[in-house]
């Protein structure tokens, strides 16, 4: 199901505000911190590098993607040297991105201990998640997720590994509404509910869910949480 998700999001079409606004808040973690590329751990269709080649060409896009089918689509799409190397590690000058990707890994601990791992002192993650646990629905468990998290879960977590988490806020509280709908549904879905907008609404849905970002460390709830965290420079 995943798999098919994936490789149905890779039509540009498909693309929406709801992944712009993630997208753009990677960047601009990215710039702030003088990085010169994103490296998409569990790039799926490799949307993020869609959209900087147009949006954000001053900085390079890697990935790296354990499906096969979806790493020969990347390859094809990016070029075997936008591959990031298995298990090198990740210099100050690479901002990770990991964009809805921890929630389908059921030792999320583990995970972002290994990653941690491969990072230089310096080094920056930003992971976004649904939130809500209350929220998990038949749509969760068809896409493979495992849970979703708090800001405060998903913080600790990133800590747990040794990292210093910078922050951990809540996106898309305009978005609350849908998920009690969402959670009521019943019965197998054919789809996996990423609808197609229209140019017009995607324009609006930007609009509205940018500017609900620039103050999320306001918000109390939303719909995706989205946590920075960084390998700390030792004193010595």
């Amino acid at each position: 199901m995943l798999e098919r998700q994936q490789l149905n999001l890779n039509a540009p079409a498909a693309h929406t505000f709801w992944h712009w606004v993630r997208f753009a808040l990677v960047v601009d973690a990215a710039r702030s911190r003088t990085a010169n590329e994103i490296f998409d751990i569990g790039a799926g269709s490799g949307m993020l590098g869609d959209w900087m080649d147009s949006e954000a060409p001053d900085l390079r896009y890697r990935f790296s993607e354990l499906s096969e089918t979806l790493d020969e689509a990347l390859v094809e799409q990016f070029g075997d040297d936008a591959r990031y190397p298995s298990n090198a590690t990740v210099p100050p000058t690479t901002m990770i991105s990991m964009l809805d990707v921890l929630e389908h890994i059921e030792d999320d601990s583990s995970a972002i201990g290994e990653i941690a791992g491969r990072m230089e002192p310096g080094a920056t993650i930003v992971v976004t998640v649904p939130a809500m646990q209350w929220a998990f629905s038949s749509w969760d468990t068809e896409l493979g997720h495992y849970r979703r998290y708090s800001r405060r879960q998903l913080a600790e977590v990133l800590s747990g590994a040794g990292l210093r988490v910078e922050s951990s806020q809540y996106l898309f509280p305009e978005l609350l509404i849908l998920l009690p709908f969402r959670k009521l549904r019943r019965g197998q879905r054919s789809d996996v509910d990423f609808p197609q907008l229209s140019p017009v609404m995607s324009r609006i849905g930007y609009w509205i869910s940018s500017t609900t970002a620039r103050f999320r460390r306001w918000w109390p709830l939303g719909t995706s949480v989205i946590a920075v965290a960084s390998k700390p420079i030792s004193d010595g």
